[in-house]
């Protein structure tokens, strides 16, 4: 078989390119004038944009923000307590003459939510002059009273409420009217976590005495008397003071039960003619009763000279109520 013979040829002269860039004077002007003209229509269109933008800014201002139409002329506001359209302005810094274009939303609504007496808040537009308003507050049931901490029961200044979950908060300016109404629930010794404004309260004693609170405004409706002052005595015990003057020792459970029989233990007094003076409500049975003397007075209102110092406080409350 024969062999094939192939042969490459090889161009001798190596093949060169040179690029060859002239710049003189001429051509360097002629660039610099085309640089020039590219820059100045940018220029001139961003200048056009930034009129544009500038005059619809003005024309929207005009349209809605100076418009006499859209002015802030009703604000309405729907709550569930008792913050008022004064309180509205004050915490949100609404202006009452703006424009409703003019009001951030997102803004009032934080400022609101920001206040511990406040759950939850939306606000928005409804055209052409209403700013809508839903807030949903808490509701106070008793006040906190530990004077370790500088926390003084019925003072809007130092006090702190409760609502009925435990939840601490300061008392607003339109809580104070219906504020001085609620019972006050006192704690001798506490420490700083055990009641954190914002939060439900952590203190053991409190949250029993709470518990009766809540329970108390339940099950003592329609009577003539309450409880305005329940106190931690102990770890195992409340005490509590009568709106004339009784002091009812409580345990710290079996609540529902105990408060039946003061009522029953009271009727029984009244039937009879007895004022009580103070009551053990923990023995389930032969419930150890003192009847305080009456020499044919009426019922005090406020409560007798106390001996120890937490009665001393509690009479205190009762007679600053």
């Amino acid at each position: 078989m024969s062999r094939r013979k192939t042969s490459r040829v090889r161009n001798g002269r190596n093949a060169r390119s040179v690029e060859l860039r002239v710049r003189t004077p001429r051509i360097v002007g002629f660039e610099m004038l085309r640089v020039a003209k590219r820059c100045a229509r940018l220029g001139v269109v961003a200048v056009v944009v930034g009129l544009t933008m500038w005059g619809a800014k003005l024309g929207l201002r005009h349209l809605f923000i100076e418009n006499a139409e859209f002015r802030l002329d009703y604000i309405d506001l729907q709550t569930d307590g008792g913050i008022t359209e004064h309180d509205l302005a004050t915490l949100t810094g609404i202006d009452p003459t703006a424009s409703v274009f003019a009001i951030n939303l997102e803004s009032a609504r934080k400022a609101l939510e920001s206040r511990p007496a406040i759950v939850k808040a939306k606000v928005s537009r409804r055209l052409p002059g209403t700013l809508r308003v839903r807030v949903e507050e808490r509701t106070p049931v008793a006040w906190l009273e530990c004077r370790s901490l500088g926390m003084i029961g019925r003072n809007p200044e130092c006090g702190v409420l409760l609502d009925a979950a435990g939840t601490c908060f300061p008392c607003e300016e339109w809580l104070e009217e219906m504020a001085t109404r609620l019972p006050v629930i006192v704690v001798q010794q506490a420490g700083e976590e055990d009641f954190v404004i914002g939060r439900k309260i952590q203190h053991r004693g409190a949250r029993r005495g709470l518990h009766l609170v809540n329970l108390a405004a339940r099950e003592l409706e329609g009577e003539s008397w309450s409880l305005p002052v329940v106190a931690v005595r102990n770890e195992f015990s409340l005490v509590a003071a009568t709106s004339d003057g009784a002091l009812v020792t409580f345990g710290m459970y079996d609540h529902r039960r105990q408060l039946a029989d003061l009522r029953a233990l009271r009727h029984h007094a009244a039937e009879t003619g007895r004022l009580i003076g103070t009551v053990d409500l923990m023995p389930q049975r032969n419930i150890p009763v003192t009847f305080a003397a009456t020499d044919g007075q009426p019922l005090q209102k406020s409560a007798p000279r106390r001996e120890n110092r937490l009665e001393r406080e509690m009479a205190a409350i009762l007679n600053r109520g």
